[in-house]
């Protein structure tokens, strides 16, 4: 592979808004060229939103954006490698850093990222009663103000006031126990609590609800709260339509959405992959949403001696979307549509791909056919299929990509101190094993359902082995148990969502009896798993296991 230094084109380290310029000519010149690394210089560099090129993007699970400014914009390449050497890249909040489409054998590794002001901000509190919590808030990281009574943060480039936070324990680092998502109404979110904000010194706020409001009784003065203002809006690492595409050794700090998000990519692996705060600094939050999550990919997933800490959603998600029917035009098409706004412009497919129409409430095929053609429309996208379509179409019929249904393989990973759940595996089969999971939700999270997120996938087979389960499932919102399997489909004929769980050789420690919450699994297998009992949080109800609607249950002994 030919080496190239930055510095050779240009792009060396430094604070300067010209800098996202240089780093556009200098992967102008390598566009052309296949197998080629560029190796930049150690140090610091800093991209900003004002030169960089924009482009329009729907990014599925992050909110709408006309234009998006991106940093390292990758589209069209093939066998390029970009070596950080150890560097720090620091961007300046509305930028996307990394855009990686319609490529193949791209390679990035060795660096960190980490953004000048983070999306979210932070602060402590004080005191806490049942309709009044002072809280510390330090100006300096966080810039703030009250406007008409209600909390508002800001950054270089913009100012959003606060919707939403999550409290964490002051000793753990992890979501509070008894305390959940609190929401806060504002002019755009109509759901939540009255909160009323009252500054009491550059660093103090008192916060007072009113009527029948109270905050948690859980509630501690010391624990720490991730106020939530920022839109959804800026993965990461953004990948779409890529193939044979490789993470390594990269520390991310921060993301104003998720750490990585991959729709439609054949081919991934994330290896030391490591979402968790800098030691340096005292934050205590990471990416603003998943750590990792996939949208309609293929051939395998592997994420090996990953980390993932500290975010304020899952781990792992990896799944499709069942796209709702609006339409039955002429010849064989039909005009689909999507089900949660999260995933609107999405493309369910390509052409090619085998796809199954489906009624929401079974989620069982009853007619497959190929892709010929997908042409966005105003109001949707018109699917063309090589088959004729059936004369009768099932209630709430909806579509599912069974072609883009990837094997996963999590190896010797790390799951703590985050919001949520472990991993979740809507796929077509998975084997996580090594692994170390201390989530406040469920562990494990086997889903499948067509009337909220629309996430598609019945898993064929999944094998948990040689894994530790540290005392998870103790926010009940996130999960039933360390391992919950719940799809939401009415039962029919013997045929059940997901087809084989196998759980053997594991270890949990548990603070109660559950381990299990399963419904509609054709077979589990539990075999020679250990359980400990631990003290860390009250017991919460519920079986050992739950198991109901599931077929053939084995186990070798009760633990």
């Amino acid at each position: 592979m030919e080496r190239i230094r930055g510095a050779a084109l240009g792009l060396v380290p430094g604070n300067s808004p010209l800098l996202v310029e240089a780093l556009q000519n200098a992967l102008e010149a390598l566009r052309a060229k296949r197998g080629v690394a560029l190796c930049l210089e150690p140090g610091e560099y800093h991209f900003y939103p004002r030169h960089a090129p924009c482009r329009e993007l729907c990014i599925s699970n992050h909110d709408p954006e006309p234009r998006r400014p991106v940093a390292f914009l990758l589209e069209g390449f093939n066998g390029l490698c970009i070596n950080g050497g150890g560097s720090r890249f620091v961007f300046h909040t509305e930028i996307l850093p990394f855009y990686i489409a319609s490529s193949r054998g791209v390679r990035l590794e060795n660096f960190s990222l980490d953004y000048a002001r983070p999306a979210y901000s932070e602060g402590e509190i004080l005191s806490v009663q049942p309709q009044e919590m002072v809280v510390r808030i330090d100006p300096a990281k966080y810039p703030w103000q009250v406007r008409q009574g209600r909390l508002v943060f800001w950054g270089e480039n913009f100012c959003h006031p606060l919707h939403l936070w999550l409290e964490l324990d002051a000793q753990t680092g992890s979501p509070a126990w008894g305390t959940d998502d609190l929401y806060f109404r504002t002019e755009r979110q109509t759901q939540g609590l009255d909160l009323c904000a009252e500054a009491m010194a550059p660093d103090l706020v008192r916060l007072t609800l009113s009527g029948s409001e109270r905050f948690f009784a859980a509630s501690r003065p010391g624990n720490r709260l991730v106020f939530r203002h920022h839109p959804r809006t800026y993965p990461a690492f953004y990948a779409a339509d890529c193939s044979d595409l490789a993470l390594e050794n990269i520390a991310v700090r921060h993301a104003a959405g998720m750490a990585f998000l991959a729709e439609r990519c054949t081919g991934v692996a994330l290896t030391r992959f490591d979402l968790a705060p800098d030691p340096a600094s005292p934050r205590c939050f990471t990416s603003a949403a998943d750590a990792t999550h996939f949208v309609n990919c293929a051939g395998e997933l592997r994420l090996e001696e990953c980390r993932f800490e500290s975010q304020l959603d899952d781990g792992v998600n990896v799944h499709g979307f069942y796209a709702p029917v609006r339409g039955r035009p002429a010849g064989q098409s039909l005009l689909l549509g999507w089900g949660h706004p999260g995933q609107q412009g999405t493309l369910p497919g390509r052409p090619g791909d085998e796809v199954a129409l489906m009624g929401a409430e079974q989620l069982r095929p009853v007619w497959t056919a190929r892709l010929k053609r997908l042409c966005p429309q105003k109001e949707g996208i018109l699917a063309e299929f090589d088959a004729p379509l059936p004369d009768s179409l099932p209630e709430r019929p909806v579509l599912e990509n069974l072609s883009l249904s990837p094997r996963v393989v999590i190896r010797g990973c790390t799951f703590r101190k985050n919001r949520a759940r472990g991993v979740l595996l809507t796929c077509r089969e998975a084997l996580v094993e090594n692994c170390l999971f201390e989530t406040a939700g469920a562990a494990v999270y086997l889903e499948g359902e067509a009337c909220y997120w629309y996430e598609s996938g019945a898993t064929r087979s999944l094998c948990l082995q040689n894994n530790r389960f540290v005392n998870c499932a103790y926010i009940p919102a996130w999960g039933a148990a360390p391992i919950t399997a719940c799809p939401k489909v009415r039962s029919s004929g013997g045929w059940f969502f997901h087809a084989k769980l196998t759980i053997r050789d594991n270890e949990f420690f548990c603070f109660d009896q559950r381990v299990l919450s399963l419904r509609q699994v054709g077979e589990t297998r539990f075999c020679n798993n250990r359980r400990t009992r631990t003290r860390a949080y009250p017991a919460r109800s519920g079986e050992q296991y739950d198991v109901a609607d599931c077929g053939a249950f084995y186990q070798d002994y009760q633990l």
